[in-house]
């Protein structure tokens, strides 16, 4: 780490530039920025890296997006539809008529066939979302939201459903104006509230040259013909499940997405929003990118899809999956915007169109997700929907992100923190060449004696999620626990930084 009178050399997310600005800026005028930043409670709770919280300093190093593995497995096929919700309450995996033990093999149940006795959660929640609510007594324990329908619903065990409540949002919230699409709620552990993300349709101005296609539907819905709208995010936070503030607009297309003669042509749609229950303060949202399909933008032929008979508009398209992350639920990371689950090759299931499930699952030290993926451009035809295919996505756990550094080495410095705990442990990935080693400074940014970089045994050969962390044999840090300290991070030759945690385990160091 350059300090003193040297500028630090930084590489890191775009919206983090003001960040790394200070840092420099601090460092030019001889005070570090050890001396300035505020120190951070993380007690003995994992830490990912999803922005610049713990990049006070930086020297070549950034934050880089992972991508899952698409298993290209068909779990379920049929008339499925779009959305979906997955979640695990017991042994069973279980999707609206479906279930399974092991993630995988898939049988129905429900509808048609006579339910079985271990069918909890087996009622239809297609377009809406279930969650259990820890606020709730045994008789609600499961919450079914319908943002579409504008009610919830209880039950204690899945099966037998009671209103619970109607017309939870606002009327002026619902169609046209917004829900019409796959909304979530949840109970957000991190400010003890009810939190909804739900579609809005967001009402832009009409360049004059395309009044002529957009505006019957800006006099239908939006009450002049110079109006269009695209989908957006909106988030409401509540202390009653039952009863929502109208939503806000926390998510959009900007600039920088596809805009054509003044006209937005990219919609993010169904707000698939989860608090990541593994890590301190971390959201991700699974935003499905939708793509308009228009003749004036693109040498297509349109005659193959209909006009919308009140609007006179198109409604197909393709539609892929980005990655955001948030500290709050608010702002949004977008990061490099390159897909994070992109479209299959011609022909496949998911060439076209692709829905992310509701649900995330940590399986050992694997996430497992799911998605539904369509060959077909969102028209809906029903021999397209017949053949919908819900499959899987595997990443490694923490793995959404990563800290890695040129190939040659950098490094960085966290603020100063304060922790529980005995070990260091790290979610790292070195392979066979890359190497690492971590320090543990005063909150002055002075090496403590026997933590200095010099005395940590070089991290090698490591793929763990659980990395204890030594300094010459002694991976006890529980003296330092309670006190501010600052973590310095070498990383070299391709290693991967997915994760720390100070813990309470008495894991064996690295030899």
């Amino acid at each position: 780490m350059e300090t003193g009178n040297k500028m630090i050399t930084a590489k890191i997310l775009p919206r983090n530039i003001p960040l790394i600005l200070v840092t420099a800026l601090l460092s030019a005028s001889g005070t570090t920025a050890a001396n300035s930043a505020e120190q951070i409670e993380i007690g003995d709770r994992n830490q990912i890296f999803i922005d610049g919280r713990f990049l006070d300093a930086t020297k070549n190093v950034r934050i880089e997006v992972c991508r899952p593995i698409k298993t290209n497995e068909k779990c379920l096929t049929g008339s499925l539809g779009g959305y979906s919700s997955i979640i695990k309450p017991d042994e069973n995996y279980r999707w609206y008529s479906a279930l399974t033990k092991d993630g995988i093999n898939w049988r129905r149940v429900g509808g048609s066939v006579k339910p079985e006795s271990d069918d909890i959660l087996g009622a239809v929640f297609t377009g809406a979302t279930v969650f259990a609510d820890p606020k709730a007594p045994p008789e609600e324990r499961y919450k079914l939201f319908d943002g579409m329908k504008n009610s919830l619903r209880a039950s204690s065990d899945g099966i037998h459903w009671k209103k619970h409540g109607e017309n939870i949002f606002p009327a002026k919230a619902c169609y046209p104006r917004g829900m019409d699409s796959h909304n979530v709620c949840f109970y957000d552990t991190r400010i003890n509230k009810y939190v909804a993300y739900v579609r809005i349709n967001k009402v832009f101005e009409c360049p004059p040259e395309r009044i002529p296609y957009y505006g019957k539907l800006g006099k239908q819905r939006y009450g002049g013909e110079n109006k269009y709208s695209r989908r957006t995010i909106g988030r409401a936070v509540s202390d009653d499940p039952t009863k929502f503030p109208m939503p806000e607009v926390v998510l959009e297309p900007d600039d920088q997405d596809p805009n054509f003669g003044g006209v937005k042509v990219m919609d993010f749609y169904c707000p698939q929003v989860v608090q990541y229950p593994n890590a301190q303060d971390a959201y991700f949202l699974f935003n499905c990118r939708y793509r308009s399909y228009e003749d004036w933008y693109l040498p297509i032929d349109m005659s193959p899809f209909q006009r919308g008979a009140k609007t006179g508009t198109y409604n197909c398209g393709v539609e892929d999956i980005e990655l955001d992350a948030s500290r709050d639920g608010i702002k949004w990371n977008r990061y490099d915007r390159k897909p994070w689950i992109p479209q299959g090759k011609p022909g496949s299931f998911d060439a076209l169109t692709m829905y992310m499930s509701r649900g995330m699952h940590i399986v050992g030290d694997e996430i497992w997700m799911y998605y539904i993926g369509i060959d077909d451009p969102h028209t809906g035809e029903k021999e397209a929907m017949k053949k919908a295919t819900l499959s899987r996505v595997v990443l490694r756990k923490d793995g959404f992100t990563c800290v890695e550094a040129d190939y040659a080495g950098g490094e960085f410095t966290t603020p100063p923190l304060k922790f529980d705990g005995k070990t260091l442990q790290l979610n790292i990935e070195t392979s066979a060449i890359g190497l690492a080693r971590v320090e543990i400074q005063d909150a002055s940014g002075n090496p403590l004696p026997g933590f200095a970089l010099e005395d940590c045994d070089r991290i090698h050969t490591a793929n763990s999620t659980s990395q204890t962390i030594a300094w010459n044999e002694n991976s006890d840090v529980s003296s330092l626990a309670g006190q501010p300290v600052r973590l310095r991070f070498e990383l070299q030759y391709g290693t991967k930084l997915y994760a720390f945690r100070f813990a309470n385990s008495e894991s064996q160091p690295q030899k």
